[in-house]
């Protein structure tokens, strides 16, 4: 670990401690107070992904990842972790991969303080993010594009400056849809953005639903070269923030098994999940494959079973709401762990 890791890695401790002392209501709120997302910016907790020439720290994933086991591990909040990290990886993700120069020259140094912030948007009312089941259209118009539809779940939508909005290209034409992606500013004529009515958990993570009524963009906010950019940019992405968001989840696990211990009747439940976090710990930092991820997975999976059936009315309600924001993550992510457990053994059975 280098030097300006560690810096950035006690930088995200003391602001931890700072949020809980300072907003102790903060698991209950709606979004990142103001100020609490000032004190990120000049930490430089903000610009982790940004290039260096730009105002940022340019650190590679993992790197962000150990910072986000420390956040997490620190605050116990996984709602502010979750706004934090993916403030981080989708400006450097759409703008960084997929950007062309003038919006890098553009947003770069504001994602780099946060002034500016990207959600992604995929996921549809009544469809999630299978491509099969999107609807909304991108419709091309001379030197502009129309987009129509409506989306769903876009996580730190409420606080985006700019939504990258995923959409067909190609509706109406026989055979496989095509996708494009394209930057849009939130204040865009004909969209509309709501808070998502049902999700009630991560606060103060804040999620958003999108309504596009023939929004206007032009050519150049297309992201990415032509063609359909869902294997290219939607895909790939699942895997960052499934990284990051392991790490993050081992530093929430860790810090609910420390207030579990404290119960008169916690530390059976303690002892055995810290062992397995242990685990989880050695595996990322010594497995970056798909299948030690998967792994990791797994492990949640089975940490999450062995702290639901604690008793955590003793604790505290910042903590009591970590317990169900984790218990809630691992139920959303169990049924994509067992899809792969399952396209795994098929793989492998085809290789025997």
């Amino acid at each position: 670990m280098t030097d300006r890791v560690a810096a950035f890695i006690a930088a995200a401790e003391a602001l931890a401690h700072t949020a809980n002392a300072d907003y102790p209501g903060l698991h209950e709120a709606e979004s990142v107070p103001q100020e609490l997302w000032a004190k990120l910016s000049e930490s430089g907790l903000l610009g982790l992904r940004v290039p260096s020439e730009c105002g940022g720290a340019a650190l590679d994933l993992e790197d962000v990842g150990r910072i986000a086991r420390v956040f997490a591990r620190a605050s116990g909040n996984q709602g502010l972790v979750t706004t934090w990290f993916g403030h981080n990886l989708m400006g450097d993700w759409v703008i960084g991969h997929f950007g062309n120069a003038d919006q890098q020259a553009a947003l770069f140094p504001k994602l780099a303080t946060g002034a500016a912030t990207i959600a992604f948007a995929v996921s549809e009312p009544g469809a999630g993010a299978h491509p099969k089941k999107l609807s909304a259209t991108a419709t091309e118009d001379g030197d502009q594009w129309r987009l129509n539809g409506a989306k769903a779940y876009v996580t730190n939508g409420p606080i985006a400056t700019h939504l990258a909005i995923v959409a067909i290209t190609n509706a109406g034409a026989p055979g496989r849809k095509s996708f494009g992606a394209f930057l849009v500013p939130k204040d865009a004529p004909g969209l509309t953005i709501r808070p998502s009515e049902h999700v009630d958990f991560l606060k103060p993570n804040g999620h958003a639903s999108l309504d596009l009524d023939d929004v206007t963009v032009p050519a150049s906010a297309r992201l990415g070269a032509e063609g359909d950019i869902y294997p290219l940019m939607v895909k790939p992405l699942r895997d960052h923030e499934d990284r990051v968001g392991a790490w993050s989840r081992l530093g929430a696990f860790e810090y609910l098994v420390g207030k579990l211990a404290k119960l008169p009747d916690g530390a059976m439940h303690a002892g055995g999940v810290a062992a397995r976090l242990l685990a989880v710990a050695t595996m990322l930092e010594h497995d970056k494959t798909d299948k030690g991820l998967l792994a990791v997975r797994a492990t949640f999976e089975d940490i999450r079973a062995q702290v639901a059936s604690a008793d955590v009315a003793g604790l505290d309600p910042a903590t009591q709401a970590l317990a169900r924001d984790l218990d809630k993550l691992g139920g959303v992510a169990r049924y994509a762990v067992e899809a792969k457990f399952q396209a795994l053994g098929r793989s492998i059975a085809n290789c025997a």
